[in-house]
């Protein structure tokens, strides 16, 4: 998690020997560094994207960003009340590590946290699309448990309103060639 945390029992081996080869590398990761917690948010968010995918329609993608306890999931909005079902369910197929979870509609770029946080401040009624489950464990080294909880959030458009949400965009951006207008651009 980043920080200092009591000693607890942890694997131990013994080196019986060591050899060494001309210009060897030793590569490390240090417990909690960006490195080593990449690999388990990958490991998470996969392990999210299956069992949702066996369980629920429409789970498009999933990432942990920006840190491993905050899936978010990107779905194909099948039905009403569809982005709370996988909230909820998430819960269940993460237990450990779903502390923070956002369900966002497929238009928004799940890899970047601007366009989710987009998403957040434009498509969730905090009122009504933000859910607190108070006095619910989550990571499992919080045995005193400061970090207990759960907040979901819905940050897909309305079901039925959905049309009054779609996004702007430029028209035939993809077509202006910067070269044409300004001299030197490339």
């Amino acid at each position: 998690m980043g920080y200092y945390v009591p000693v607890g029992p942890n694997a131990v081996f013994e080196v019986l020997g060591v050899t060494v080869r001309k210009d060897a590398v030793f590569h490390s990761i240090l417990c909690g560094s960006a490195e080593e917690v990449l690999t388990l948010e990958l490991s998470v968010s996969a392990n999210i994207y299956q069992r949702l995918s066996a369980a629920l329609p429409g789970i498009v993608d999933v990432t942990c960003q920006p840190f491993v306890t905050h899936p978010i999931i990107k779905i194909d909005q099948q039905y009403e009340g569809h982005a709370r079902q996988v909230m909820l369910a998430t819960i269940g197929a993460e237990p450990t590590w779903a502390k923070v979870i956002t369900v966002v509609d497929q238009d928004v770029d799940i890899y970047d946290m601007d366009d989710v946080m987009w998403a957040i401040l434009t498509r969730a009624r905090p009122d009504k699309d933000m859910l607190i489950i108070p006095e619910t464990p989550s990571f499992y080294r919080d045995e005193a448990r400061d970090h207990w909880g759960r907040l979901l959030i819905d940050a897909t458009a309305p079901f039925h309103r959905r049309s009054e949400f779609v996004r702007k965009k430029l028209r035939m951006a993809n077509d202006i060639n910067l070269a044409d207008w300004f001299e030197n651009a490339t």
